[in-house]
């Protein structure tokens, strides 16, 4: 008897190691989606977030530009939900259409500026002599293939501020709405993108 009792609790055990072994490897449900994981091994999905494009009136005197004119990604609210400590390493789960592709060519993720009631990044200025498109400050990152379609990333540089990050698929030339995932690195650095 004391064998069959110690059998199944040790076949309750391995079952529940098991379980947490699966439990570490998550890969988002959809394409797009983005997961954080923090040090402790727990991860959480990163806010969602459709954009508004803005331009602003760029102000003429005689004719010339005095100030250029851009055009901004907005996002509502002020900060991210999901935050990391900067001094500690950050990895984040993308899920892609697949995980073929380089994940630097569809995977962004740009800093924003943050005020009150919302966080924006500047895609595009003009101004009377230049055109300067996608002004965007990437965070860089070293990425390695992850379950069945996603990439893993660890953050090169952990600079404080609002970050969004954009997953692209190539196979779809029109895409109609941008979505954009966010998070905020607290306590972080002070190098430059």
């Amino acid at each position: 008897m004391k064998k069959l009792f110690f059998l199944l609790a040790f076949g309750v055990l391995l079952s529940g190691s098991m379980n947490l072994v699966t439990a570490q490897n998550y890969e988002p449900e959809f394409e797009g989606e983005v997961v954080g994981i923090f040090p402790d091994g727990t991860t959480r999905k990163l806010e969602k977030h459709n954009v508004r494009i803005t331009t602003g009136a760029g102000v003429y005197i005689a004719g010339f530009a005095a100030s250029k004119q851009k055009t901004k990604v907005v996002i509502d609210g002020g900060q991210a939900g999901v935050r990391f400590d900067g001094s500690q390493p950050i990895e984040i789960i993308v899920r892609a259409k697949d995980n073929k592709a380089d994940p630097m060519s569809i995977v962004r993720i740009f800093r924003m500026k943050s005020s009150n009631k919302n966080r924006s990044a500047v895609i595009a200025a003009v101004g009377s002599f230049s055109v300067s498109s996608n002004t965007m400050e990437y965070l860089p990152f070293s990425a390695a293939k992850y379950g069945e379609s996603s990439y893993r990333l660890t953050l090169d540089k952990r600079p404080t501020g609002e970050y969004g990050i954009i997953v692209s698929n190539p196979n779809n030339v029109d895409e109609k709405q941008v979505i954009v995932s966010t998070f905020a690195i607290d306590n972080g650095s002070d190098e430059k993108l």
